[in-house]
């Protein structure tokens, strides 16, 4: 199940077009079972194929799409490239992402919500290596997605030598800090969680990819794109 908005309203995404994606009856059915936030047991270990490469071209007419999947990169039946979504993995680390970084895969990664304080600067860091830039917003609530990067989202740029950080936020914020613990999806609670589920009830006439596809074609030239506020590009 697609949910398409034009124009949002959130806090970050404000001024931008996103969707909300989820499986028949279980809103984390499209999220790979490995990812470490959703809860246990639910999700799957399969990309849906026919979506992967529909929501690959589902770019606004000059404009930009991007997107958050928790698959790893060598499960993609293809890599970035211009004139496409720009896919970053959402890693379980920040270990793991300047991993991708170093290969040339777009990455994020999520730091506990304490993980700032008193560290000499509050918006990169640093692991092994690789530089990380916190998402602009946290930092200055007058930057979105819509004026990050001058109307470049950083997370829309597959060619980048760093990585991109959050903070984790919201009921869950601790067991997203934790590896170890399930259920920390920011997805997973409050209004957010209310909607994804109501979305996981609806039915659909059209295939996601069907519904995708004319969704970015309808969009203003140069608009931007945010695919899965929730939700991932499995099989559900």
């Amino acid at each position: 199940m697609i949910n398409t908005v034009e124009n949002s309203r959130a806090k970050k995404t404000r001024g931008i077009a996103v969707t909300y994606r989820a499986g028949g009856g279980d809103m984390f059915a499209t999220c790979p079972d490995s990812c470490a936030l959703k809860p246990v047991q639910t999700g799957t270990v399969r990309i849906d194929r026919k979506y992967e490469h529909a929501v690959r071209r589902a770019v606004p007419t000059k404009g930009i799409a991007f997107l958050f999947t928790h698959f790893e990169a060598s499960q993609w039946n293809e890599k970035n490239a211009p004139e496409l979504c720009t896919f970053n993995h959402s890693a379980d680390s920040l270990e793991s992402a300047a991993y991708n970084v170093a290969k040339g895969i777009a990455s994020v990664a999520v730091v506990p919500h304490d993980y700032w304080n008193d560290r000499a600067s509050d918006k990169v860091t640093e692991s092994d290596g690789i530089r990380f830039v916190r998402c602009h917003n946290e930092s200055n609530p007058l930057i979105d997605c819509r004026t990050c990067g001058n109307g470049e989202p950083l997370c829309a740029r597959f060619e980048r030598d760093y990585g991109i950080v959050f903070t984790s936020h919201g009921p869950g914020k601790r067991k997203a800090s934790s590896p170890d613990e399930s259920g920390g999806c920011y997805g997973g609670h409050g209004n957010v969680a209310i909607h994804w589920r109501n979305l996981a009830r609806r039915e659909q006439a059209e295939s996601d990819s069907d519904k995708v596809t004319r969704f970015a074609k309808s969009l203003a030239p140069r608009s931007i794109l945010r695919h899965h506020v929730v939700g991932d590009i499995g099989r559900a």
